[in-house]
């Protein structure tokens, strides 16, 4: 007996979804490969940035109220009228790092102080990109196991051990450097201050959430228009990882059709 159920299983969809934002002066991309490279490592493009990680999946919510519609000769509602439509993005940040609570929670501006390093000396030999053996010209004490170094004027990398002028990385160095460049050790880390008050104007930022379908296909939604919502969001401090609510509201963009000024969905073979 021939089967009944006409089932395509290519367009059955789950997984998680990668969320980015950019702010709403970036225009509103047509295609996926607008917000992010389509080919290994998939960088985005200029103006979006990711929100990293998140927890217990990111839901959105499309919904609209009626008013009924009454006519004398029917008992009951003739028909309904839509009167209002409310759109939301609600998730939990799982990368607790400053620049999303300050865009979670509308925080203020984010100020960074600089490490403060020693004395600058010239490296004794040259580096290449990936190397994890720093030569100093000359030996110092500043430079400690477990300390802090930095290479040029802004790579920071931790000390694993110190012997003499050859100074081991935990990590390896990003770029080269030359025997001109200078090396000098970390005094103070860097560090970055935010303030939370009583902000009344919470910045419009466009949203993508893009996701992969089984047979490799993309799938990627675009909220135009969105402002983090007013709702209590807590965070406690226990043993779990802490996570970071985070709720959108979705708002109509002026001057686009009314079929899609909200948020649209595009969904692309690769």
């Amino acid at each position: 007996m021939a089967d009944i159920y006409k089932v395509d299983s290519k367009n059955f969809v789950g997984g998680p979804g990668r969320l980015v934002v950019a702010d709403m002066s970036v225009a509103a991309p047509q295609k996926i490969s607008d917000v992010m490279d389509l080919t290994d490592p998939y960088g985005l493009k200029e103006g979006w940035k990711d929100l990293g990680a998140t927890s217990d999946g990111i839901s959105i919510s499309r919904g609209w109220d009626t008013e009924d519609f009454e006519v004398d000769q029917i008992m009951g509602a003739a028909d309904t009228d839509v009167s209002s439509f409310e759109h939301s993005l609600e998730t939990q940040l799982a990368e607790n790092t400053i620049e999303n609570r300050q865009l979670a929670l509308a925080g203020g501006s984010i100020i960074e102080t600089p490490a403060t390093v020693g004395t600058g000396q010239a490296l004794g030999g040259a580096l290449a990109a990936g190397a994890r053996i720093v030569t100093l010209s000359s030996a110092d004490v500043a430079f400690k196991n477990g300390g802090w170094l930095r290479l040029g004027t802004n790579e920071l990398i931790k000390i694993s051990n110190v012997d003499g002028t050859s100074v081991y990385l935990e990590t390896a160095v990003s770029k080269a450097y030359t025997t001109t460049d200078q090396v000098y050790a970390v005094t103070e880390l860097p560090s970055k201050r935010i303030g939370y008050g009583t902000v009344t104007d919470i910045p419009f930022k466009r949203y993508a959430l893009i996701s992969q379908k089984k047979d490799g296909s993309l799938y990627m939604a675009v909220i135009r228009k969105a402002k983090v919502s007013g709702d209590s969001k807590e965070q406690s401090f226990n043993k779990q990882k802490r996570v970071l609510p985070f709720q959108l509201q979705a708002f109509p963009e002026d001057g686009v059709a009314k079929e899609e000024n909200v948020y649209y969905e595009i969904e692309q073979a690769i």
